[in-house]
C-alpha cells in the first residue's frame, strides 16, 4: 500500500509515492523507467508495498514523466534529472538512501555511484535492466517510435515483457496509454530522443566511459535473461567491473523483471538491502 503525494522541488510540482514508516527505518528510493508512459505508479506497483513493510520508501516521478511537471532541459536533461532527485531528497529531509533504478534509472543510478563525489547520499545501489549500452535494434525502435496509438503501446509492452498476458490485458495497456498522453508527456519523453542533424557529438558521453570500478558502495545488478533491449551478456560484464558487485538474473523475464517476477524481485532486493545492517 502506498500514498500518492506532491511536493514542490525548486518550483517543479513533483509527484511521488510513499510507503512504510520513516521512524528510523532506512529509506529506499525507487526510480522508474523512461519508456513512453513510464511512471512510478506503473514501475513499482508490485514492489512498493512489500518494500514498505521493511523500509521507508519514496518513489518520485522524474521530470517530464508521470504526474510531475513536464520539464525538459535541452542543454542537459541528464544532469538536470540527477539534480532534481538530489533536491527532492533534500526537500524530503533524507540524508542517506538505498537506490533502486529500473532501466534508464538503473543506468542513471550507476552513473551517480561512479562519480568521485556522488550527487545522492547513496548507501547501496540496485540496477534492474539498466547500465551498459543499449543496442539500436528493432525492439528499441518500437519503444522510440510511439506516436500515441493504443496498439503501438501494446507493442511496447510486448517488447518489454515475456509473458503475453501483459500485452493482452487491455486495461493494463489503457493505464500506460493514459500516462503517456497526459499533457506534455509525449513531448517530454520524445525530446530525449531528439538529435540535431547539424550538431556532431562532442566525444563520448559520461555514460559511455564510466569507470564502474569507482563504485564504493554495495551494488546489485538485476537482469532478465530474455531482455531484447540490452546486449546479451551485458550484466555479467557490468558486474565484473564493480568491486564486490552481485548479479541476479531472472530466467523468465525481459526488460521489466521487477514487474513480471515481482515476488522474486522483492525477495532478492529485500535480502540484499538487509545484508550487513
Amino acid at each position: 500500500m502506498s500514498n500518492s503525494k506532491f511536493v514542490t522541488v525548486d518550483g517543479v510540482k513533483t509527484h511521488y509515492l510513499e510507503a512504510g514508516q520513516s521512524d528510523g527505518r532506512p529509506t529506499v528510493l525507487l526510480l522508474h523507467s523512461a519508456e513512453f508512459g513510464g511512471a512510478a505508479e506503473l514501475s513499482w506497483e508490485f514492489n512498493i508495498g512489500p518494500l514498505g513493510e521493511h523500509f521507508h520508501v519514496l518513489a518520485p516521478d522524474h521530470l517530464g514523466f508521470g504526474r510531475t511537471d513536464k520539464v525538459f532541459d535541452f542543454c542537459g536533461q541528464f544532469d538536470r534529472r540527477i539534480e532534481h532527485i538530489r533536491r527532492f531528497l533534500e526537500v524530503m529531509d533524507v540524508h542517506d538512501v538505498y537506490v533502486i533504478g529500473s532501466s534508464m534509472s538503473g543506468g542513471l543510478s550507476l552513473t551517480v555511484a561512479c562519480r568521485d563525489k556522488p550527487d545522492w547520499p547513496m548507501r547501496k545501489v540496485i540496477s534492474c535492466s539498466g547500465g551498459g549500452l543499449s543496442p539500436a535494434n528493432d525492439a528499441r525502435a518500437v519503444l522510440n517510435s510511439y506516436e500515441g496509438d493504443f496498439e503501438h503501446m501494446r507493442r511496447i509492452v510486448e517488447v518489454m515483457f515475456v509473458d503475453p498476458k501483459w500485452a493482452g490485458d487491455d486495461a493494463y495497456i489503457a493505464r500506460r496509454q493514459e500516462l503517456a498522453q497526459l499533457p506534455g508527456a509525449w513531448e517530454a519523453t520524445a525530446a530525449a530522443r531528439f538529435r540535431a542533424p547539424f550538431r556532431e557529438a562532442a566525444g563520448k558521453s559520461e555514460r559511455e566511459q564510466l569507470d564502474h570500478g569507482n563504485i564504493k558502495i554495495p551494488a546489485l545488478i538485476i537482469a532478465g535473461s530474455k531482455d531484447p533491449l540490452r546486449l546479451p551478456g551485458y550484466a555479467d560484464e557490468l558486474v565484473a567491473e564493480i568491486p564486490g558487485g552481485k548479479l541476479y538474473t531472472f530466467e523468465n523475464a525481459g526488460h521489466m523483471g521487477n514487474i513480471e517476477c515481482a515476488d522474486e524481485f522483492n525477495r532478492e532486493v529485500i535480502a540484499f538491502l538487509k545484508e550487513d545492517t
